[in-house]
């Protein structure tokens, strides 16, 4: 009787689980940009089991599942999830609730990660947890503890702000290097915030910059720098293994004849005199490729300093940061898609939720300024996107095992860049998102 019983409590269970299994979705008439650079596919099906795709094919060529649920996209094109892959949340709303609205309306726009570069985070650590298990509407969510040098942390009143209630350059996310840090137990506490990577921001010689990306790495954590450290150069930062560079107007001071102690001149670099095709930049530029440092361009914020408030960077600083993107580009760097900014445009002092995201604008000035094909510019913004996170093997592409991010539009990417905004709804983890009347 007692195996009987078990028998058939297990055949119930069984049978609960499998009617709790989500039917295969089939999409298919797809145009299917898959964010690997390869071309634009006609008449694809993608299918998704759950939170993931399970295989893609041309259509007619497999078998659908009996069961399967069958969404015509004809005439519709498909492409990965976007990854904006530098944003700052922190200080951008006044409370988690416009946290909420904001992560939303970055996931309506066709965001699906994001890599947040520096801000509070205990706040950043209960937005990923939050977002990353789907508790609320939002992209996934990356984020870093900053490393920097002590003078940095006196001069600047974001990481102030970022770690009120603790020590200044004490807070695990906002920590002071100095020589006589002990950089394993540094490394050991930013790790403890959660945090994907370390970011080195400002005031740190080369030899710190190489000891800490060295610990960082043996600990499991990526490390993310501006390209000019202060008074580390690009090419100390490359040398050393960091994994992704920030700002291509930095790139300049590779070729400066001095590099200054002071990072508040960061975006004042000579882009009059010094060219992008100078050797000392090539050769850094050739170093990226064989290391395989990203490139994080954020084109569109030095875009719109440029344009509010042009004494606070260098004269031509746009066109040479063109230049050098679309150089990099030809050299074969890999650049992705950030935007420094809360990820959608600002109206008034707050983030227009109305509005789509940035890294559509940046995406755009790729293509239009740096030389990039609407393909290339889609695959900055996801697989390389991907890449920069660390994240290659579960996002960023429309492949077989991958987590099923996607993007339908209503019209074809491949031949204007700029319809990668005329979205018709995103997936996220399998998951069905909508604007309101979409």
């Amino acid at each position: 009787m007692k195996r009987l019983l078990l028998m058939m409590l297990s055949l119930l269970m069984g049978a609960s689980a499998l009617a709790a299994e989500p039917k295969p979705l089939l999409l298919t008439h797809a145009g299917l940009i898959d964010g690997t650079g390869a071309p634009l596919q006609q008449g694809m099906t993608v299918v998704i089991e759950g939170d993931r795709i399970a295989d893609v094919y041309p259509d007619g060529s497999k078998a659908a599942p009996g069961d399967a649920q069958v969404q015509d996209l004809r005439g519709r094109y498909l492409i990965p999830g976007l990854i904006d892959a530098h944003v700052h949340l922190t200080g951008a709303e006044p409370d988690t609730a416009h946290y909420q609205s904001l992560l939303r309306a970055l996931l309506l726009g066709g965001v699906t990660g994001l890599r947040d570069m520096a801000g509070d985070d205990r706040v950043l650590a209960y937005l990923a947890d939050e977002a990353n298990s789907d508790a609320f509407e939002s992209p996934d969510l990356f984020y870093v503890a900053l490393m920097a040098g002590p003078s940095f942390f006196q001069e600047d009143a974001r990481a102030q702000d970022a770690s009120q209630g603790e020590p200044l350059g004490f807070a695990p996310w906002m920590q002071a290097i100095s020589n006589t840090t002990d950089i394993p137990l540094a490394v050991a506490e930013a790790k403890g915030t959660g945090a994907t990577a370390l970011k080195l921001y400002a005031n740190l010689p080369a030899v710190l910059v190489r000891a800490i990306t060295e610990e960082a790495h043996r600990q499991g954590l990526r490390v993310w720098a501006h390209a000019a450290i202060f008074p580390a150069r690009p090419g100390d930062a490359v040398a050393a293994g960091v994994d992704v560079i920030s700002h291509a107007p930095y790139l300049v001071w590779e070729a400066a004849p001095r590099m200054p102690d002071d990072y508040k001149v960061r975006a004042l670099g000579d882009f009059t005199h010094v060219a992008p095709d100078a050797p000392p930049i090539l050769a850094l530029l050739d170093a990226m490729k064989q290391r395989g440092t990203v490139l994080d361009a954020t084109l569109s914020v030095f875009k719109a300093e440029q344009e509010t408030h042009p004494a606070s960077v260098g004269n031509g600083i746009m066109p040479w940061s063109y230049a050098v993107t679309r150089l990099a580009h030809q050299r074969g760097v890999l650049v992705d898609a950030g935007t420094d900014s809360a990820g959608l445009p600002q109206r008034g002092d707050a983030p227009d939720l109305h509005g789509l995201p940035v890294v559509h604008d940046e995406m755009a000035l790729l293509v239009e300024q740096c030389g990039f094909t609407p393909v290339e510019a889609i695959r900055a913004a996801t697989q390389i996107g991907a890449m920069a996170l660390g994240q290659s093997a579960q996002r960023g592409t429309i492949q077989p095992g991958k987590l099923a991010d996607l993007v339908v539009l209503t019209a074809d990417p491949s031949q204007d860049i700029r319809n990668t905004r005329k979205i018709a709804f995103v997936f996220k983890n399998g998951h069905v998102f909508r604007r309101e009347g979409g």
